[in-house]
């Protein structure tokens, strides 16, 4: 039998009404903050859900999906997020289903998050968060049918570039033209993503008998970061970046130290999200589908609302985009 809210109430030694507050968030609330914590982790134990939810799948009234997005940015002037944001809304649009962005989850704690996504206004989830995020651990029990996009989640169906192939076309294109010593720009962020194309990289690389070595990206330190490639043994011909961003702000640094590309520096990026503000350079890189991604990922979504178990991974084909800067 599902938890009641008698129960959690019951359970936590607080009154039905203050529980109701705390997992309804009611705003005028008054209730101190480790009450608030203590109500919302028994109700996460007890795997309490409001009523609506149970409403909402009988009568199929809430027809809607959220973005969960476990990292520090949101903005959608930010050229991949817009692509994300595009892709649910285009799919969102085509199945009927309306598009929700939670404002209201930022400092919240990982149960209070989760009862904000349980209250019966949305349908399902599509997440975008690295693997050890709370929140995603959270839907593990399968509570809110989810998927997640751009990077590998172990408990969720997952919808990925195919990041291996992606970084073999990057190579092969490269050691055509002549590079045979590489420097991959790798992101401090631990993603699956960026594992699978740090390694492939290193991999396909020394098998051919070339010299590559990977390089953690300083975007507060470029001049630096380009003189340390320089420096580096047998002085590199190639640079190979984790996503379009970290290529153009190289390709900066470049242009400020007067390094010419591609004639002393190849410079490959990642992602195809190609930027605008250099329009003298057209950017050699491996372009991904992700508004394609992201609008398959609400239909997998769909299907899981409607019953049907999604694969655990999808992953989706790249192309190559040749450029005068490699």
């Amino acid at each position: 039998m599902p938890a009641r809210l008698r129960d959690v109430a019951e359970r936590a030694g607080v009154s039905i009404t203050t529980a109701a507050q705390v997992l309804r968030d009611y705003p005028k609330s008054r209730i101190k903050q480790e009450t608030r914590e203590k109500v919302t982790k028994i109700a996460a134990e007890m795997g309490y859900r409001p009523n609506a939810i149970a409403r909402s799948l009988k009568t199929q009234q809430v027809k809607a999906i959220a973005l969960y997005i476990g990292y520090e940015y949101s903005s959608p002037r930010d050229p991949f997020l817009a692509e994300v944001y595009t892709g649910i809304m285009d799919a969102c649009k085509e199945l009927r289903y309306d598009f929700v962005v939670h404002g209201d989850i930022e400092g919240r704690s990982p149960n209070e998050i989760k009862m904000i996504l349980s209250d019966g206004k949305i349908s399902g989830l599509v997440v975008y968060a690295p693997p050890n995020d709370p929140v995603v651990e959270c839907l593990a029990d399968g509570y809110l049918p989810a998927v997640a996009i751009a990077d590998l989640q172990p408990n969720l169906p997952s919808l990925v570039a195919d990041d291996m192939q992606g970084m073999t076309m990057m190579v092969e294109y490269l050691w055509e033209a002549g590079h045979t010593n590489m420097v991959y720009l790798t992101s401090h962020i631990p993603l699956a993503s960026i594992t699978a194309r740090s390694q492939t990289f290193e991999k396909l690389v020394t098998s051919r008998g070339g010299v590559a070595q990977v390089m953690p990206f300083k975007r507060y330190h470029l001049n630096q970061l380009l003189n340390d490639v320089l420096s580096l043994p047998g002085k590199p011909t190639a640079v190979c970046c984790w996503n379009d961003f970290y290529a153009y702000e190289f390709i900066k640094a470049c242009l400020q130290e007067g390094v010419r590309i591609p004639d002393e520096l190849a410079v490959v990026g990642f992602d195809g999200l190609l930027e605008r503000r250099l329009p003298a350079r057209h950017l050699a890189t491996i372009s991904v589908p992700w508004e394609r991604i992201a609008s398959e990922a609400v239909r997998l979504l769909v299907k899981q609302i409607e019953g049907v178990p999604a694969p655990p991974i999808t992953a989706f084909p790249l192309s190559l985009i040749p450029g005068d800067t490699a």
